[in-house]
């Protein structure tokens, strides 16, 4: 039923140097564009799939609880089963922004809590899509598949693990999909990953004897790269009223590098750092069903290889303030997941249609290592919203609340971490879009 819109409008690298020179053009072009964007729409970053991956890709999408890996017939199915751009005739184009506001509170165990500072993330999207001919498809999507955020007081008492951690990312994804007969659909994708990490903590010189915020040492980390990574899917129409999805993205390893900075009563110091990254591998499934011709309903998960996520290590290529080590070490251990959605459509009329939706995202880390970072547990998200299309253009609106399960910190005072548990963690998710047939 999504795509009628659109029928209807249409009438029937570890180390930058080791890259060859064009390579090199690329990821230049792909950081400028990659920034632009960024900067034209105030966009920052924000934490609210498992891990650190976001699934905010489009209105439409977050009413229906993510559930469009099935029915993947508007333009930002290329976020989700770029095979499913076959079901869109001539060419369209979405855009799309997320605004996330998140909330929670840190408190020790017989302590007055920490809340998070306010803050309003906003995630923008771009996809186009065009038919070549009666057989293939061309799409690209400019969107984050990742990002993290973080933000406490810096004089809070778990300052000595993290006071902010901001990852902001953007993916360009071009695709090609091939429309096998009328029935199956595959595709293939390349894709281009800006990521930039901005991690900021405490450290206390006195080792823990008379921990002071007039005497830390203000440590912050930013770097950034950009790699490569491919995808593949699936679309296959079982009957007229049945659809399944299938979706692979793969895993991409970044090299980041930037600048560490330390600053307290010694003086200020400054000096190369990097950080080693891989970003997970993701299977995506879905089954879309047409109950009568006015309700859709798609249910679905999505597969998520965090277990690629074994430590955080980074280099320096000086100690800091001539006492700090060159290199730190923090196990991390994180296992795969998986998300489930359910999501329901119904069209009240031929301009108008409501979505509801269902989402239960697993939390990928351990007890052993749970941090600051990322401080929440599974999530729950439950989505509403609508959708008003005309002639060849449509509106669409989602919100979703997000509830994340609390966590208790064992004390490991080494790294900061003291006992305490992290409550009243969500978020308000708010998102619109806009699309038309060109």
């Amino acid at each position: 039923m999504g795509s009628e819109r659109f029928v209807k409008a249409a009438g029937g690298c570890r180390n930058c140097g080791t890259f060859p020179e064009g390579v090199e053009g690329l990821k230049h072009l792909v950081r400028i564009a990659s920034i632009a964007l960024l900067l034209s729409f105030a966009a920052g970053s924000a934490a609210f799939g498992a891990g650190f991956a976001l699934y905010d890709f489009s209105a439409r999408g977050n009413a229906l609880g993510g559930a469009l890996v099935g029915r993947a017939d508007d333009p930002s199915a290329l976020a989700l089963n770029p095979a499913g751009i076959t079901q869109i005739p001539g060419s369209a184009f979405l855009t799309s922004a997320a605004f996330l506001l998140p909330y929670g509170k840190i408190s020790p165990l017989g302590g007055a809590g920490t809340d998070q500072n306010d803050r309003t993330f906003i995630l923008p999207a771009m996809y186009y899509t065009r038919q070549m001919n009666d057989s293939l498809w061309f799409g690209v999507a400019v969107m984050p598949r990742f990002g993290l955020g973080t933000d406490f007081p810096e004089d809070w008492f778990g300052r000595y693990n993290s006071y902010r951690a901001m990852i902001e990312s953007v993916s360009v994804n071009p695709n090609i999909a091939w429309k096998v007969n009328e029935s199956l659909s595959l595709s293939l994708g390349a894709e281009a990953l800006w990521l930039e990490a901005d991690l900021g903590k405490k450290i206390d010189p006195t080792r823990g004897a008379a921990p002071n915020p007039a005497t830390d040492i203000d440590f912050r980390l930013k770097g950034d790269d950009i790699a490569f990574g491919w995808n593949v899917g699936l679309h296959y129409r079982m009957d007229e009223a049945t659809r399944i999805g299938l979706h692979y993205r793969s895993r991409v390893k970044l090299a980041l590098s930037g600048t560490a900075t330390a600053k307290g009563f010694m003086g200020s110091d400054s000096t190369g750092g990097s950080v080693d990254l891989t970003l997970p591998e993701m299977f995506m499934f879905g089954v879309s069903r047409q109950f009568t011709p006015k309700l859709n309903v798609e249910a679905g998960a999505i597969y998520t290889g965090w277990d690629s996520y074994e430590s955080l290590i980074i280099n320096f290529d000086k100690p800091l303030l001539g006492i700090l080590p060159t290199r730190s070490f923090t196990p991390k251990n994180w296992g795969s997941v998986w998300r489930y959605q359910i999501g329901f459509e119904y069209k009240h009329s031929p301009e108008w249609t409501w979505r509801l939706g269902y989402t239960y995202d697993q939390e990928p880390m351990p007890l052993s290592t749970l941090d600051y970072q990322v401080p929440t547990g599974d999530r729950q998200l439950l989505s509403i919203g609508f959708g008003y299309s005309k002639d060849n253009w449509a509106l669409d609106f989602a919100y979703t609340y997000l509830i994340a399960g609390d966590r208790h910190f064992e004390e490991r005072s080494s790294e900061g971490i003291r006992n305490s548990r992290s409550h009243d963690m969500g978020a308000d998710i708010f998102v619109i879009s806009f699309s038309m047939r060109l």
